[in-house]
C-alpha cells in the first residue's frame, strides 16, 4: 500500500536518526502471510541512492507521453484514459471533522498516528474534533496528512488507480502533499518542513498585517488599477512601500489577492467601481504568496538546502512556474519560491492537461477535503473536470 509504504520510510529515517529501534505497524492479515514491509523498507533506505524506477513509470516525466509512435517493449505506450491525475488541495480547505470517513481505514489512521508522533500533537484529534481555532493554527500539516491519507480510501474505491498515476499537482500548500507521493520529499522531513513553514510565515504575518481576499470579477473588470489605487490608499495612510497584488489566479473570472490590511479593506469597500463584482476574505494567516512572506521563504531555504530530496517519480507540476519539477536541486529552488510567489493554478492546469486535439482525458482524483479543486477544475478545463472524481474524506 502507498501509505503503508511512506509509514516504513518515515519510521526508518527516524530509525538512523535517533539511533533507536522504531517499530512499523502491519499485521499479516493486513499485508498477507508474505509481507511486503521488508521490501518497501529497504527501498526506503536507499532514499538517496537513486536507484531503478519502476518501469512502469520510467517514462513518467509528464502526464502524457509525448510522441505516441516512440513506445518500446520496455516501456509500453500508455494512453491518456488509462491513466490518473492527483490534485491536493491547499490551505483553507481545512474543515472540523475532515478525516471521519477514514477512521475505519487501518493505514489511513497508522499515518495520522505517524504524523502525530512527529510534530508532537495530536493530528487526528484536531481534524475531526477541532477546536475550529486549533484547526486553523494548524492546517498546514492537518490538510496535507488528511489528502494524504485520503489515498488510501482512493485505492479502496478505485482498485488499482494509483499505479496508473502519471501527473499531480497541489494548490500551494498542496504541492507539499503531491511531492511525498511522488517520492520526492520523505514524509517525515515534509512533516517537519509543514511546522516550519507554519511558524515561519507566522511570524512573517506578525511583523506586517495583510491578508487574503478572493475575487470575482466582470468581463470587464479593471483589476490592474484596482490593485494599483488601493496600493495608493494605503501609502497615503503611512504604509511605506504598500503590497496588493494577485496570489493565486484561479480561474479566468476569480483570483485571490494578498498584500497590506488597509489596500484589502479599501478593495472592499471601492472595489465595485472597477469590475469586482464580489470578494470574501481568505482564512489565512497572512499575505500568502506576496513579498510579505520573503523571510518565511529564506526559512524555507535554508532547511531544505540541508534536506534529502529526489526528483520526483511523476510529473509533478508546480504551481508557481506552471511546469514540472525537474531534478532535486529544481525541487528545493521551487518548493522554498512558492510561499512568496502567486500561485498560477489555472495555467498550472493548462500545463497539467495539455494534450493533442481530440485526445482523451486521464481520470481525475481531487483529494481531500473540500470540494473547491474540482468546482475551479470545471471553469478551467470543463473537459477534464467530466472525468474527475473527488474523494471526500
Amino acid at each position: 500500500m502507498f501509505i503503508q509504504r511512506l509509514m516504513c520510510r518515515a519510521c526508518y529515517n527516524r530509525t538512523v536518526l535517533a539511533k533507536s529501534k522504531v517499530r512499523c505497524k502491519g499485521s499479516k492479515s493486513q499485508l498477507g502471510n508474505e509481507s511486503p514491509l521488508k521490501n518497501l523498507l529497504n527501498d526506503a533506505s536507499a532514499f538517496e541512492e537513486g536507484q531503478q524506477r519502476e518501469p512502469a513509470l520510467q517514462w513518467a516525466t509528464q502526464p502524457y507521453t509525448a510522441r505516441p509512435g516512440r513506445a518500446t517493449a520496455s516501456e509500453p505506450r500508455t494512453e491518456p484514459q488509462d491513466t490518473a491525475v492527483l490534485l491536493f488541495p491547499g490551505q483553507g480547505s481545512q474543515r472540523v471533522g475532515m478525516g471521519r470517513l477514514l477512521a475505519d481505514i487501518p493505514a489511513a489512521r497508522e499515518l495520522y498516528e505517524l504524523a502525530s508522533s512527529v510534530v508532537g500533537w495530536d493530528v487526528w484529534r484536531v481534524c475531526t474534533e477541532g477546536p475550529a481555532e486549533e484547526l486553523a493554527r494548524r492546517c498546514q500539516t492537518a490538510v496535507v496528512v488528511t489528502a494524504l491519507a485520503a489515498l488510501e480510501r482512493a485505492r479502496e474505491l478505485r482498485p488499482g488507480v494509483l499505479e496508473r498515476v502519471r501527473g499531480a499537482a497541489g494548490f500551494s500548500l498542496g504541492e507539499f502533499a503531491a511531492l511525498v507521493f511522488a517520492g520526492a520529499l520523505p514524509l517525515e522531513r515534509a512533516l517537519r518542513l509543514l511546522e516550519l513553514r507554519t511558524a515561519a510565515s507566522r511570524a512573517a504575518a506578525a511583523e506586517r498585517a495583510g491578508g487574503m481576499l478572493t475575487l470575482w470579477l466582470a468581463a470587464d473588470a479593471r483589476l490592474a488599477p484596482a490593485l494599483a489605487a488601493a496600493r495608493d490608499h494605503a501609502r497615503r495612510r503611512g504604509q511605506p512601500e504598500p503590497v496588493a497584488q494577485v496570489a493565486n489566479y484561479l480561474y479566468p473570472n476569480c483570483k485571490v489577492v494578498a498584500g497590506d490590511e488597509e489596500a484589502l479593506k479599501w478593495l472592499e469597500l471601492n472595489g465595485s467601481s472597477f469590475g469586482i463584482r464580489r470578494c470574501a476574505r481568505v482564512a489565512a494567516e497572512g499575505a500568502f504568496h506576496t513579498p510579505l512572506m520573503r523571510k518565511a521563504e529564506d526559512a524555507l531555504r535554508e532547511a531544505l538546502a540541508n534536506m534529502e530530496v529526489r526528483a520526483p517519480r511523476v510529473a509533478v507540476v508546480s504551481g508557481t512556474h506552471a511546469r514540472a519539477y525537474g531534478g532535486p536541486r529544481d525541487v528545493r529552488a521551487r518548493l522554498a519560491q512558492h510561499v512568496a510567489r502567486a500561485v498560477r493554478w489555472e495555467q498550472a492546469l493548462h500545463a497539467l492537461y495539455a494534450r493533442p486535439r481530440g485526445a482523451r482525458f486521464p481520470l481525475t482524483l481531487t483529494l481531500g477535503p473540500g470540494a473547491a479543486l474540482r468546482a475551479t477544475l470545471r471553469q478551467v478545463n470543463a473537459r477534464a473536470w467530466d472525468s474527475s472524481v473527488h474523494i471526500d474524506v
